[in-house]
């Protein structure tokens, strides 16, 4: 069970990493890769070939991200407890797939003060992350 706990864990942390990445790719076309010369067609092709394949499985790994999470957070309770660092990181990143689901399917506006809240809880969830490694046995609720 702890193997299986620490995959799931892993599992969110890669999708999610993964998934952040997708923010990055449009940043660096934006403001860089649509900037280039003529001359390097080549170059541009292949990255507008690599992005548009994390665009496009940016919603699926943010879901399998936060299911992973789930199931990482339901065995650690059942093995060891509630830590809570974990369980904040976990909230968080739910908020922030609650917020995709919205704007991809209920909304489907991909602009607008929902977007600008994903994008900031999703970076404000690796420092999250980032604390809850370093402080997961202390803040622990023992069960």
């Amino acid at each position: 069970m702890k193997q299986i706990a620490e995959l799931l864990g892993w599992i969110g942390v890669w999708g999610y990493v993964l998934a952040l990445i997708n923010f990055f790719v449009k940043y660096v076309n934006k403001k860089f890769i649509n900037k280039f010369p003529k001359d390097k067609q080549n170059f541009i092709k292949m990255y507008r070939t690599i992005m548009r394949y994390i665009v496009k499985y940016h919603k699926i790994i943010g879901a399998v991200a936060s299911v992973a999470i789930i199931g990482h957070l339901y065995l650690m309770y059942k093995r060891i407890g509630l830590s809570v660092p974990g369980l904040i990181a976990a909230l968080l990143m739910w908020s922030i797939f609650a917020l995709g689901f919205y704007g991809a399917v209920i909304n489907k506006n991909f602009k607008g003060k929902w977007l600008k809240l994903h994008r900031v809880l999703a970076f404000l969830l690796i420092f999250v992350v980032i604390f809850h490694v370093m402080f997961k046995r202390v803040l622990l609720i023992h069960k």
